[in-house]
């Protein structure tokens, strides 16, 4: 709305016609701004407002539409097209097609009865300028059926990510799951069983002994120890047999930063973690990736740069979200930081980054250490 209204009013003041008779240009400028104003809401109606200016302009006697009404009438149909199905926004190209066509004939009788000895329209003209803008209209609208199919794909391609990456994380915990019951049966069936048969075989020996042996009461310890370890054995194998019972994993979210940061820490590393704005309307998808970036971005500190000191920066906003992890150099040869290009962990994560159209860094610093700069556009995602 903005814009059309500076193109309007440079459009007023440069043209000479415009100039000698300001109002009824400055009265069309400011429906037309009106109207597109309407269109943040209303697109269908957006676009019924500024197709209708056809005729008004004719009725105030402008010769033609202004030039910013052409292109607020070439840009509201593909607007109502992007933000609604087909199957309405097909009004809005019928519409204005009407409303150009009024526009013309009122034009070309008003024409008429002004010129000199009532002088006939062309009428090629008419059906040419009347196909003219019914093209643009139509023209206007298959360009917004386009973009708004468009992002749909996107917009599934991430949900479809998105839910990859949670039945991924699902299925690691079910592997998780079943590997513990595993150890758990082998556990239970090698070791308890080894112990209590030895546990049984200490109290056989006890009891050929008399009761006022020396030995007898020291076998007796032994049976006991071999009982209490056998029930702790049991309890620890209890645990792992219900692991399947805990509470299910929480699922990847930039929320989570802090628990990945304090679980990185417990390692060893030096972590610093800083995070700025606050966004709730980030995407569930690009949550997600920029998690799995920031998760994989540590790993590569950890196998690469165990020792030095690292900074994670997490910066929303509502147009964008940034994830920056810096590490300085380390202390020793052996454990340098892996350099662009190599390893798949940077590529992995470059591949997350532009699957939404964001910007993807990485490489070492002046200070010889390395950075990795993830930044997901997300104004206007879903």
């Amino acid at each position: 709305a903005c814009a059309l209204a500076v193109i309007g009013a440079v459009e007023i003041m440069l043209d000479p016609a415009f100039r000698a008779a300001p109002l009824a240009p400055a009265l069309v400028l400011g429906l037309i701004v009106a109207g597109t104003l309407v269109a943040i809401v209303a697109p269908i109606a957006a676009t019924v407002v500024v197709a209708a200016l056809f005729p008004v302009s004719s009725a105030f006697g402008l010769d033609g539409p202004t030039g910013v009404s052409v292109l607020a009438f070439f840009l509201l149909p593909g607007w109502a097209a992007y933000r609604r199905p087909p199957q309405r926004s097909w009004i809005a190209p019928v519409i204005a097609q009407l409303m150009a066509t009024a526009g013309l004939a009122i034009g070309a009788a008003v024409h008429a009865a002004s010129g000199a000895g009532g002088s006939t329209p062309d009428l090629a003209a008419v059906v040419w300028e009347n196909l003219f803008f019914s093209l643009l209209a139509w023209a206007s609208w298959l360009v917004g059926i386009l973009a708004r199919g468009a992002h749909d794909r996107a917009e599934r391609a991430g949900r479809l990510a998105a839910a990859l990456d949670a039945e991924r994380e699902s299925r690691e915990r079910r592997i998780l799951v079943e590997e513990r019951q595993r150890i758990a049966r082998e556990i239970h069936d090698a070791v308890a069983h080894s112990v209590s048969v030895m546990t049984l075989q200490v109290g056989a020996v006890r009891s050929t002994m008399a009761a006022d042996a020396p030995q007898a009461e020291m076998l007796l310890g032994i049976e006991r120890l071999g009982r209490e370890s056998v029930a702790e054995l049991r309890s620890v194998v209890g645990i792992l047999r219900h692991a399947d019972e805990l509470a299910p994993a929480s699922p990847p979210s930039l929320d989570r930063a802090s628990e990945l940061v304090e679980d990185v820490r417990s390692t060893g590393l030096a972590v610093t973690l800083r995070e700025t704005g606050e966004c709730d309307g980030v995407p569930r998808a690009v949550d997600v990736s920029a998690y799995r970036v920031l998760q994989e971005a540590l790993t590569n500190v950890m196998r690469h740069a165990s020792d030095a000191r690292v900074e994670v920066d997490i910066d929303r906003s509502p147009t964008r979200l940034v994830v920056a992890v810096r590490n300085g150099p380390p202390t020793t040869a052996a454990t340098a930081p892996q350099r662009d290009g190599g390893g798949h962990g940077l590529v992995g994560m470059r591949e997350r980054v532009a699957m939404f159209d964001g910007r993807f860094d990485a490489g070492p610093t002046a200070q010889g250490g390395f950075e990795v700069r993830a930044e997901f556009p997300i104004g206007g995602a879903r």
